[in-house]
């Protein structure tokens, strides 16, 4: 009787843990007094980000945003886009994109991991502003981060500017989330 009431209590300790677990597994992190914190739900993600900054403008956060108009959001922008997978991973979206953007350019590919996805970043894509693009695959959806203009922030590698801290920022907290909106 005694081993059979240990028993039940080693497996309600067990549940019990395993749901302290995955709660917090499932957890957005805790913004500061100066970040504030950006959940998207229905695309199964949520992050930080500086305070100061702009989300006004779906799926981007954007640096000192532009009052007037034209096609400048603002000083630079983050911006992050869901799509299906489509069973792919992120080394062969990374792939196509550099492929399809031809020989000849200085185009520079490293690894990361993102909330325990890898996740690749691609550096000298060609396009209207410098970028900086991250592939991250999770739940087979692909979450493409584009960072930019990208270059002007590498003007003096010692002083950190304010994209890159929104980059450091959102890829030490981005985190996924059971997405509430099929694809």
């Amino acid at each position: 009787m005694i081993k059979k009431q240990g028993l039940i209590l080693a497996l309600i300790f067990t549940v019990l843990l395993q749901t302290a677990c995955t709660a917090s597994a499932d957890a957005c992190p805790a913004p500061a007094s100066d970040t504030k914190l950006f959940m998207n739900a229905e695309d199964g993600y949520c992050l930080l980000y500086p305070a100061e900054y702009s989300t006004a403008l779906p799926n981007h956060i954007v640096i000192n945003p532009a009052v007037g108009p034209g096609d400048v959001l603002g000083d630079a922008w983050a911006s992050i886009n869901v799509e299906s997978a489509d069973g792919l991973t992120a080394a062969q979206f990374a792939d196509e994109e550099i492929a399809s953007a031809g020989p000849g350019l200085n185009i520079r590919r490293t690894g990361a991991k993102v909330d325990g996805e890898k996740a690749v970043i691609v550096d000298g894509l060609p396009g209207q502003d410098s970028m900086r693009k991250v592939f991250i695959v999770h739940g087979d959806r692909l979450y493409t981060l584009t960072f930019a203009p990208w270059l002007a922030n590498a003007r003096d590698l010692e002083q950190p500017t304010p994209l890159g801290e929104l980059y450091t920022t959102i890829m030490d907290t981005l985190h996924f989330l059971p997405p509430t909106k099929a694809l």
